[in-house]
């Protein structure tokens, strides 16, 4: 059977061609030490998000497709993380948060960093910033946008529906805090803008190149049941992650090292560090890791990295960490 030369070209490149693809659209690494998370699932309806403050417009604790929003009921309205600092935001740190569209209007969401000074617009169909307007139409112009923010050093970069539209590589001024404004004129006709689902995190670097840098991972997104050793569903992908990355370095060692925030006693936070270490050690095993490449300790409450005396610092202290040996 004969094959023309530019058929056979395609076959080499086409294959090259939707991998270079897929990795743009998969390379956002969300931060691994939490700074801010609000799900709204214990927030009362038609009140103010209690993990916010405001400084123009209006904006209430929504009901919507079966979950909590924060929806914006006055046009230009501008929100802002309630945080105990000023400057909260690290050298290297990610936000994740999903934007509602009702096609309807001159929609849109700016997140704005150190007051006005950096900013950028989420629209239906793209990312408006002063680098340019790049446009993604999208099949149905109803519904959730996915945005992820990643910030290293003063490289920014957007990502919107899970692909790479903005990037920054050199930005003058380091982002230390950030706000949402939304431009919505539906409001009469209860078109509200809507956000949900808000993390902002310290981390974004591969893991790799952290651990061989710092000698260490400190990790507070595996999660586990309450006051339980069970690893919940939502983390699985982050122990693939470590996984994936201890399969590419088979010389690698590693310590999983378990701790809890000050919650209980003393005794029994210790038992519980040890045996979520060991159950992170199984997960690690399960995916083809030798056990002879793992060791595990726990730390208890002994090790806080924050203060316990908020749900923010407690969030921090319950964490993995994983030590390079």
């Amino acid at each position: 059977m004969k094959y023309s030369l530019i058929y056979l070209l395609s076959m080499l490149i086409l294959p090259l061609a939707l991998h270079a693809q897929e990795r743009k659209k998969t390379e956002f690494i969300p931060g691994d030490r939490e700074i801010f998370v609000d799900s709204l699932k214990r927030e009362l309806f038609g009140e103010f998000p209690s993990k916010w403050d405001i400084d123009q417009g209006n904006v209430e604790v929504m009901r919507f497709e079966e979950g909590n929003v924060i929806g914006f009921t006055a046009s230009n309205s501008n929100v802002f993380p309630l945080m105990k600092e000023k400057d909260y935001l690290p050298e290297r740190f990610t936000i994740e948060l999903e934007v509602y569209f009702h096609n309807y209007g001159n929609e849109g969401y700016t997140m704005y960093f150190n007051g006005r000074k950096i900013s950028f617009r989420i629209n239906r169909d793209g990312i408006k910033s002063t680098a340019g307007y790049i446009r993604r139409p999208q099949k149905n112009p109803v519904g959730w946008r996915r945005v992820q923010v990643s910030f290293n050093k003063r490289a920014l970069k957007v990502y919107y529906q899970g692909e790479r539209l903005l990037n920054l590589p050199r930005v003058v001024e380091r982002p230390t805090r950030m706000s949402i404004n939304a431009l919505s004129h539906g409001g009469s006709k209860e078109k509200y803008a809507m956000i949900r689902n808000i993390r902002m995190a310290e981390g974004g670097v591969p893991l790799y190149n952290r651990l061989v840098t710092d000698g260490r991972l400190e990790m507070n997104n595996i999660h586990f049941d309450h006051n339980e050793a069970t690893i919940k569903s939502n983390s699985l992908s982050v122990l693939q992650d470590i996984a994936d990355m201890l399969n590419q370095h088979p010389d690698i060692k590693l310590s999983i090292e378990g701790h809890t925030d000050s919650d209980g006693d003393t005794d029994s936070n210790q038992a519980l560090s040890e045996k979520r270490a060991e159950a992170v050690k199984q997960a690690l095993v399960e995916r083809k890791i030798q056990s002879d490449r793992l060791s595990t300790k726990g730390w208890g409450e002994s090790q806080p990295i924050a203060e316990n005396d908020s749900a923010e610092g407690k969030s921090q202290n319950r964490r993995v960490t994983f030590i390079l040996l």
